[in-house]
């Protein structure tokens, strides 16, 4: 049930090839989906819509995963001037940090991804029934909104949970890059 240009038009040669009769006005006649009264301009907004949304997701988790580096990081704060202190470069904590965050990243991803694919799954499977609100629709659009896993769903559920993560980690590292040493020693007797 997604729409795939390549294969319609695969699909479409094929048709064409065996059914159309270039003498006959009426023979049969295949086109794509998107060749029909503007719909080809539709699935192109569909498509750049589901990008953008996608940014957007992203863009706000990394608002929301630097706000919790950010705590962490005030939490991690004396970590960080004891490492500093004892001279561990800033570059060498900010990697760590990173790499501390792809870990988590990926953990959250694969936790967070299986959870979903539950959800879809039972989509898949059931569906969900929409009966009840489309009685007065004027749209005509299936009684029942399944979803389908492809190998697109991992995708979307895997990569923005460790993009976000690392993102998030990166704009609140650099408050390491700010930290003075000398201020340490002050922090440290306190």
């Amino acid at each position: 049930m997604i729409y795939d240009g390549e294969k319609i038009g695969s699909l479409m040669r094929e048709i064409n090839a065996l059914h159309r009769d270039e003498s006959d006005p009426f023979s049969v006649t295949a086109r794509p989906l998107a060749d029909q009264m503007g719909l080809g301009a539709y699935l192109g907004y569909a498509e750049a819509a589901s990008g953008i949304i996608v940014s957007i997701f992203i863009l706000i988790m990394s608002v929301v995963l630097w706000n919790t580096s950010l705590m962490g990081g005030i939490r991690r704060y004396g970590e960080v001037g004891v490492r500093l202190a004892i001279g561990e470069t800033k570059t060498h904590i900010y990697v760590s940090m990173l790499l501390e965050s792809v870990v988590i990243g990926i953990a959250g991803s694969v936790i967070g991804t299986a959870v979903a694919l539950i959800f879809a799954w039972y989509l898949q499977t059931y569906g969900v029934d929409m009966t009840s609100f489309m009685n007065n629709a004027s749209i005509m659009m299936n009684d029942r909104v399944r979803a389908q896993i492809t190998g697109g769903s991992y995708v979307i559920g895997f990569i923005p949970g460790i993009g976000a993560t690392l993102i998030g980690t990166m704009i609140a590292g650099v408050a390491i890059y700010k930290r003075q040493t000398a201020s340490l020693f002050k922090e440290l007797e306190v």
